[in-house]
């Protein structure tokens, strides 16, 4: 029998994926006092919550070979409770998947072909998100914002960062900071008052022909919801079809089309 995989390499285009999962973060000299006080504030507030949700409006740019810049957008929630759960769903007219981590087991639905697939997973957030990303090319959108130390996290390849004022974001408020690495720049605009939340995010590709960006405006936040552990089980929906998962590069274009990421599993 043919063997049906799910192929996941860069099925999920577009995370935040600014710093780096392998160096330790450096003393970050270079980044204007203000920024380091507000961006930190922002990040601290998101490791301190035992729980969270959220939901996005994220923007992906495609650069043709004529030059042309073609924006593909994406609706994201996720559902975050520390130290190990993840519920994380995608939506475009072109494809729907949702992702579970219970602690255990990271599950991958699609929805409109009724494929998924699954694959072992340490016991929590951090080192699962490692392993999703280096063994299987997988980086969800937004996903560094669950990490455990999400300031380490973004500012471990910064160069610069600058503050630049206040910014009317969604209706708020919001302070204006803009940091450099060698392969990206990157701004984020995080809500002026007591709650410091993330609400724009821009990431500019600058070594990719075009400058593609990335944008997510991060619509709706919830850290008083109590979630229950059931949204972080994976139920099969009626007919779906397991199959095997296993990382292939030359399915990269997948994310930019919508098309199915399967080939039957095994019996």
């Amino acid at each position: 029998m043919n063997t049906k995989r799910l192929a996941v390499g860069l099925i999920i285009v577009g995370s935040l994926a600014l710093g780096s999962r392998a160096a330790p973060a450096e003393s970050q000299t270079n980044i204007a006092p203000q920024a380091e006080r507000i961006l930190s504030a922002a990040c601290q507030y998101l490791a301190e919550a035992p729980h969270f949700s959220l939901t996005a409006e994220i923007w992906r740019e495609h650069v043709t070979a004529s030059g042309q810049k073609l924006q593909f957008s994406r609706t994201l929630t996720m559902e975050v409770k520390r130290p190990n759960r993840l519920h994380l769903e995608l939506a475009s007219p072109h494809s729907q998947r949702g992702f579970w981590y219970d602690g255990k087991s990271l599950t991958i639905l699609d929805r409109q072909p009724g494929l998924f697939s699954m694959a072992a997973m340490p016991g929590t957030l951090d080192a699962m998100i490692d392993k999703a990303h280096d063994d299987l090319g997988i980086d969800l959108p937004l996903i560094d914002l669950a990490v455990s130390d999400p300031y380490k996290n973004a500012t471990a390849k910064v160069a610069k960062g600058t503050y630049y004022g206040l910014s009317p974001v969604l209706g708020a408020s919001c302070h204006h900071l803009a940091f450099t690495q060698d392969n990206v720049d990157w701004q984020v605009w995080i809500q002026d008052g007591p709650q410091p939340l993330i609400r724009r995010l821009v990431i500019t590709h600058k070594n990719e022909a075009g400058g593609p960006e990335f944008t997510a405006f991060i619509t709706e936040w919830n850290f008083t919801e109590r979630i229950a552990d059931s949204d972080f089980v994976f139920e099969p929906p009626r007919g779906a079809t397991e199959i095997e998962m296993h990382s292939d590069p030359a399915q990269a274009n997948e994310g930019k089309h919508g098309k199915p990421l399967a080939t039957p599993k095994s019996k």
